[in-house]
């Protein structure tokens, strides 16, 4: 297993110095979220920063700040395929689709999309990772993709990757250790992070994603603690990616910013840590 750092976690600071803070607070490499920052400067610059702190970057994610209403990440494939395959990435993550059917409309054009990807990504190294989707409203519910099992025959009908969010299982809600065992041997990706049922929240710009989802391990309703300790009894070797909120850290006070960070990476480490083990 090897513990990453979603730089969305962190997503408007730069590049450079979340490289230097992850790699000084023991994290093993990076999930890339698209921002402004990685589309102007290319990946060139990526891949100096990743030499230099030596800090691989194991997955790349679509922004995570857009437009309202966008729902059209598959249309970001065609950029973030060469991107991860410069950055020598394991996966490339993208969330099922907001659509009630892949027959017609969106959902169409997504599994196209994916299609067409897999087409390009036959000879390379990076794989396709399908991220179960977030519930912000009711009708959310009811997306073609919306449950574990319908994740899981789509991602062995087009051998697929999964990405698990444990947020984001909160918000439908179903439960995330029957989740997890859905997804089986299909899971390479966890995108770990706690959810606060507590909050009653606006559904306005994602705010759900950044005050409700994505908090803080241990400050929530999620049993991650057993998760971890699932995750550890059956040698779980695939990537385990901080995704955190950055008001969840509070990213606007930078010594708070990394207390909580050195916080949410002993919350992991210690149920995954086997007896007479050091990290």
């Amino acid at each position: 297993m090897r513990i990453s750092l979603s730089t969305a976690s962190l997503y408007l600071y730069p590049l450079r110095h979340v490289f230097a803070l992850a790699k000084d607070i023991g994290f093993e490499g990076l999930e890339l979220a698209l921002s402004p920052e990685v589309l102007i400067r290319g990946s060139g610059y990526v891949r100096r920063l990743s030499q230099e702190h030596g800090l691989p970057i194991f997955s790349l994610h679509p922004p995570m700040i857009s437009a309202p209403n966008r729902r059209e990440h598959h249309k970001l494939l065609p950029r973030m395929t060469p991107l991860a395959r410069d950055l020598d990435c394991r996966f490339i993550v993208i969330h099922a689709p907001k659509a009630l059917s892949l027959a017609e409309g969106l959902g169409q054009q997504y599994l196209k999309a994916v299609e067409a990807c897999l087409d390009e990504l036959s000879s390379s190294s990076p794989r396709l990772s399908l991220e179960n989707q977030a519930v912000f409203q009711p009708g959310d519910r009811r997306y073609v993709l919306g449950t574990p099992s319908k994740l899981r025959r789509f991602a062995d009908e087009y051998d697929l990757v999964l990405t698990l969010d444990t947020a984001h299982a909160a918000s439908f809600p179903y439960d995330l250790l029957e989740a997890y065992q859905t997804f089986g041997t299909r899971l390479g990706n966890i995108h770990l992070s706690d959810f606060r049922s507590d909050r009653s929240i606006p559904p306005w710009f994602n705010m759900h994603s950044y005050f409700k989802h994505h908090q803080i391990p241990g400050e929530g309703d999620l049993p991650l603690l057993k998760f971890l300790q699932r995750l550890r009894a059956d040698s779980y070797a695939g990537l385990l990616t901080l995704e955190v909120s950055p008001f969840a850290l509070q990213a606007w006070w930078p010594r708070r910013v990394r207390e909580n960070l050195i916080r949410c990476l002993d919350f992991v480490r210690k149920p995954l840590i086997r007896p007479g083990e050091v990290w």
